[in-house]
C-alpha cells in the first residue's frame, strides 16, 4: 500500500539516495528536481518545508518536498521525484492524489499551487490529469499551476 512517511533518523540515508537520475550520481540538481539531500536539509533548516518518502509497504520508491508558500499565502506542492528503479510502473499518479490529500489536510486548505518547467510535458501531463491548471503567473522561470478541490456546503464535490 502507498503511503507517506516523514524523513526521520532512521530513514534519511534512504531518502537521500531517492534519485530520478538515471546514472543515479545524485547530482544536487537533476534534470526536473533539485536532489533529495538539499531538499531534506532545506527542511531541516526552513522549517516551513517538510520532507517524506514514498512508500509502497516498506520499499521507498519516491520522495516529496512540500511546504508553505509565503508569495501565495498558501501550500506549494514544491519537489516529487520518484526513484529511476520504479519510474513508469503507476507510482506517480497512484501517490498524487495521497499527497494532495496529506497537504490539504495538513494545512486546512482545498488549494494548492505547484510549479513546472515549460518543457517537463511528462510532469504537466501528470498534474494536468489530476486537476492542476495554469495560472498565466511564473516563479523564478517556472509557470505555476494550482488545484483547488471544489466544495458545496463544506462537503468536497
Amino acid at each position: 500500500m502507498i503511503h507517506l512517511e516523514r524523513v526521520n533518523r532512521e530513514n534519511w540515508r534512504q531518502a537521500v539516495f531517492v534519485t530520478s537520475d538515471p546514472e543515479r550520481k545524485c547530482p544536487l540538481d537533476e534534470k526536473w528536481v533539485t536532489s533529495t539531500a538539499f531538499s531534506i536539509v532545506q527542511s531541516v533548516y526552513e522549517p516551513e518545508w517538510e520532507s517524506r518518502l514514498i512508500l509502497d509497504d516498506e520499499t521507498v520508491v519516491g520522495f516529496v518536498f512540500y511546504g508553505w508558500w509565503q508569495k501565495k499565502n498558501a501550500p506549494l506542492f514544491c519537489r516529487y521525484a520518484i526513484d529511476i528503479d520504479f519510474q513508469g510502473k503507476g507510482y506517480g499518479r497512484a501517490a498524487l492524489p495521497i499527497i494532495v490529500d496529506e497537504m490539504m489536510r495538513q494545512y486546512q486548505t482545498h488549494t494548492i499551487f505547484l510549479t513546472l518547467e515549460k518543457a517537463n510535458e511528462r510532469a504537466i501531463r501528470l498534474y494536468t490529469g489530476f486537476g492542476f491548471v495554469p495560472t498565466g503567473e511564473s516563479d523564478e522561470g517556472e509557470e505555476i499551476y494550482v488545484y483547488e478541490r471544489k466544495t458545496t456546503h463544506g462537503h468536497e464535490v
